[in-house]
């Protein structure tokens, strides 16, 4: 009929003695002399001990390595470097920032262009607002053929290659609903 069982007291199983509390102590401080102060209970100084020698090794390391010149903290390292031909790396480069300085204001001005667009079509047809609408996503339409053609090297760079594909996208959408007619009145 029913199955006793019979459930132990948890004073019957969670009894240590202190010789077992005396061995776990011993094995701890064994372990710190041979660990360099790191304890296999993993406290917190220990491990801020640890954190700390390992940062300062590493912080000497890069010092050792590297000698940033003053003022080029915020420059990344990849452009510092020199080329095989021996031409400086930032100087290299500098076209090529030249370029993608460009590029991000024309996609500054190509955003501004489409919020005046959202703008211009939010009036509707009401005041003319749809072909002016219209006239704006031919003109992003037509910015966002120029920018690809002057940044060629635009899959390189690819947070930028995201947002200009994007609005491709988009322009291209709002074109179709333009020409199946979603927003005549």
């Amino acid at each position: 009929m029913h199955d006793m069982r019979y459930i132990p007291d948890m004073g019957d199983v969670m009894k240590i003695g202190t010789e077992q509390l005396e061995a776990l102590q011993r094995q701890e401080q064994t372990q710190k002399k041979t660990t360099g102060g790191v304890s296999a209970t993993g406290s917190v100084g220990d491990f801020g001990a640890l954190l700390s020698q390992e940062l300062a090794g590493t912080e000497a390391s890069q010092s050792a390595a590297s000698v940033v010149p003053p003022g080029a903290a915020g420059i990344d390292p990849l452009l510092m470097a020199s080329t095989v031909d021996g031409v400086n790396g930032v100087d290299a480069t500098s076209a090529d920032a030249t370029g993608l300085d460009e590029a991000m204001a024309q996609l500054d001005g190509l955003l501004d262009n489409w919020d005046a667009y959202a703008r211009e079509l939010g009036q509707g047809a009401s005041s003319g607002g749809l072909r002016g609408a219209y006239s704006m996503l031919q003109g992003i339409d037509s910015s966002l053929r120029d920018l690809k053609q002057t940044m060629p090297n635009l899959s390189d760079h690819e947070g930028l290659a995201a947002v200009v594909n994007e609005l491709e996208v988009m322009a291209a959408t709002e074109k179709f609903k333009f020409n199946r007619g979603d927003y005549a009145s």
